[in-house]
């Protein structure tokens, strides 16, 4: 038969051990940051109601991974980031950033070609070139 002291003992270090177990499975997904630049061609200022909604998409799988929206943008360029949880980049899959600024309804500029990250010849901190599409801002 147990003692009641080596019954509390076996008691305590059980639930410590479940402890030490939960903690372990707690710890949630590891986020990254991806630094970039929204950058045009001439120095663009924008309308005081425009918006920029940036996205990381998986080009392999179409999932997007990370997306980002920011107000009160003043003029181009303009440095964002993006955080994504690092255990969904398969080096093996294509990545893309893109980049629309709105205002209301319209789209004012948005970059025609999607810009590659996280292959080799990447760089580690891209610009996303925007065109403007020739939409009249709202008034």
């Amino acid at each position: 038969m147990f003692s009641l002291n080596a019954l509390r003992s076996t008691i305590v270090i059980t639930t410590l051990l479940a402890l030490v177990a939960l903690t372990g499975c707690a710890g949630g997904p590891q986020f990254e940051t991806l630094a970039a630049r929204v950058t045009s061609e001439k120095p663009v200022t924008l309308p005081q109601s425009a918006v920029l909604e940036v996205q990381l998409k998986d080009i392999s799988t179409g999932d997007v991974l990370a997306s980002s929206r920011y107000e009160q943008l003043g003029r181009l360029p303009i440095p964002i980031t993006l955080q994504y949880a690092s255990e969904a980049i398969n080096r093996d899959d294509l990545y893309r950033l893109s980049a629309q600024i709105r205002d209301d309804d319209r789209i004012l500029y948005l970059n025609p070609d999607p810009v590659s990250v996280f292959s080799d010849n990447d760089a580690a901190e891209p610009d996303i070139p925007v065109t403007t599409t020739g939409a009249a801002p709202s008034r």
